[in-house]
């Protein structure tokens, strides 16, 4: 007879045991227990219900939950971790609930109701090796949620655990007592000092519509209000990349001000009913912790331009500030047909998603809404933008076409005095690897003037300017990059890393490079910054490990192929960066 077949999955497998279980419970039994409860039946629970996650079995002190996504498992072991530290703080230390969570990614067998399997077993050997009220997860986890989930990691290089015979890289998770999300760690001696301008963050609205087909306006209207403030020169803005990631947190106005350094946090809520829409927002000034201004607007969904153009006019107003000659009407929306609004609120929740799909899908919205209103820069504007992302982060298998096309929607936008500035970074891009330093840096600073509270503005400023042998201007854009953004594109770090490089101050660039690989230990791009200031700094063994490192992660790795994407204004900057490449042992 043959056996019965084995059924077997891959799953995220969440191992939590509590610390200290046998002390707390001699101390005081009764109360640990009903503490216990609680923390389960409020807080721990529902978080695993929250993130679609199953519990396989507990035990007086422990559990373990299985997640069909990694990235859920580990969004929820950080919101509960935070949580419990809070509820926790008043507590004794010696008196104080507190759990390790080890999380690893592998194949499970399942055994009725039960999982079984290595994969299982490593997950409890990590849970063991993880401080009080920590985290740590294995490489494989790592490398699925890195970039996705706003935590910062420590390496703690490969373990070797009982009873599991391979040795296990292992990552600890920085937790703070803030709940989640946190802002990852910047390189040691990179602060940033907060802005001097008003700031103030915009969190994701609310969704109240009860029709799923509607669900974009909350998203549309908050991203459309980001548009339009990005522009006020006088306002600190907190970027989008930033503020999308406190979706669905529990966390207090001041709470998330506070985390993302914002004076000022505005919050809404949004619904449609057929014709109608309703629209509540309120504007917090988390340093007096007083609501300064709130609104509910219950209007024709005709007057949904009106709303948002009011709600811009009454923040500006509310924050006292003081609009340069002109200015006023730039804040305006260049959109007046409601299709073609509609159409850009479904482009703008589809385009923050920040992924291939949904780029392309957006690309649609974009291109319906210049269609129909050709008056209005918008529409082609972040038509061309989205073109711009595809080829740069790979995603179009044609490449050069994807550039040629942001080229033509960029030059539609930006004959327009309305154009919002997206365009003009397009058209640097462009400039830059055709060789034109000059009008690269012209439409670079044309993109800050217009968009003077966007990281991706500053950030590819600090690119042309790194490449155009400015270090000390590209040093200055990178930090302002990151003010804004203080949940930073990990692309910046390398780039800081370069400009020191290129400036000589190779120590400064060391550091830099090495929290970048430890960020992204597989990004070329950081490798190969490293493995030149080793060269430069005599650490030639150094060296050739990084070069191994690289060869390791792309075989086809050449030279004169990574020399390509580094359009150095001056001819010894190449030179030197070839030299250094070859010296450790990477040819062309």
């Amino acid at each position: 007879m043959a056996p019965d077949k084995v059924t077997r999955r891959l799953a995220a497998i969440f191992a939590a045991d509590m610390v200290g279980y046998s002390r707390l419970m001699e101390a005081d039994e009764e109360g640990t227990i009903a503490r216990h409860n609680v923390h389960r039946s409020e807080l721990i629970d529902p978080k695993i219900a929250k993130h679609d996650g199953r519990i396989v079995k507990t035990t007086g002190d422990g559990m373990l939950v299985e997640f069909a996504s990694v990235v859920d498992a580990v969004r929820c072991a950080v919101e509960v971790q935070q949580a419990l530290a809070e509820r926790e703080a008043d507590i004794p230390d010696d008196r104080r609930i507190q759990y390790r969570v080890g999380i690893n990614l592998g194949d499970i067998v399942i055994d009725n109701d039960d999982i079984l399997n290595n994969g299982v077993n490593v997950a409890a050997r990590l849970e063991e090796a993880a401080e009080p009220g920590g985290v740590c997860v294995s490489e494989a986890v790592f490398k699925q949620v890195n970039g996705k989930v706003p935590v910062a990691f420590e390496d703690r290089g490969e373990q070797r655990f009982k009873n599991i015979a391979t040795p296990v890289r292992m990552l600890k998770i920085q937790i703070g007592n803030a709940a989640v999300p946190r802002i990852p760690p910047l390189p040691a001696g990179e602060e940033v000092p907060p802005s001097e301008k008003p700031s103030i963050a915009i969190l994701p609205f609310d969704n109240l519509s009860t029709e799923p087909e509607y669900e974009f306006f909350a998203d549309g209207l908050r991203l459309d209000i980001q548009a339009t403030l990005v522009k006020a020169r006088g306002l600190f803005l907190i970027a989008t990349q930033t503020t999308g990631q406190y979706r669905g947190s529990d966390l207090s106005a001041e709470q998330a001000g506070s985390e993302m350094g914002a004076r000022y946090v505005l919050e809404g809520a949004v619904q449609r009913a057929g014709s109608r829409i309703r629209v509540t927002v309120r504007l917090t000034d988390i340093a007096v912790r007083q609501v300064i201004w709130a609104e509910r607007y219950d209007r024709e969904i005709d007057d949904l331009l009106m709303i948002q153009d009011d709600i811009t006019v009454q923040i500006i107003t509310a924050l006292d500030l003081k609009l340069a000659v002109g200015e006023q009407g730039q804040l305006r929306h260049t959109l007046t047909n409601l299709a073609a609004v509609e159409h850009f609120y479904q482009g703008l929740s589809l385009f923050y998603a920040g992924n291939k799909d949904s780029n392309a899908a957006s690309r649609v919205h974009f291109e319906r809404t210049a269609e129909l209103q050709p008056d209005s820069p918008v529409g082609p504007s972040y038509v061309c933008f989205s073109h711009w992302l595809d080829a740069f982060r790979g995603w179009s298998d044609q490449r050069q076409e994807s550039l040629d096309q942001a080229t033509k929607w960029a030059e539609r936008a930006a004959v327009h005095p309305g154009a919002n500035g997206l365009e003009h970074i397009v058209l640097a891009s462009n400039h830059l690897f055709n060789g034109r330093h000059d009008d690269a840096l012209a439409a670079c600073q044309e993109a800050v003037a217009r968009r003077p509270s966007c990281p991706s503005a500053h950030g590819y400023m600090a690119n042309v300017l790194h490449f155009c042998g400015k270090a000390s201007e590209a040093v200055s854009q990178i930090k302002e990059a990151i003010r804004v953004t203080p949940v930073y594109p990990p692309w910046l770090i390398p780039l800081l890393a370069a400009t020191y490089r290129e400036a000589g101050t190779l120590d400064r660039s060391i550091s830099v490079a090495e929290h970048a690989v430890r960020m992204q230990p597989k990004n070329i791009h950081s490798l190969a910054v490293l493995c030149s200031d080793y060269v430069r700094t005599g650490r030639e063994d150094d060296a050739q490990s990084v070069a191994g490192n690289i060869l390791d992660i792309d075989p086809d790795f050449s030279v004169d192929g990574y020399i390509a994407s580094q359009p150095y204004r001056d001819p010894r900057a190449i030179e030197r960066l070839t030299a250094d490449l070859n010296s450790a042992g990477l040819d062309g």
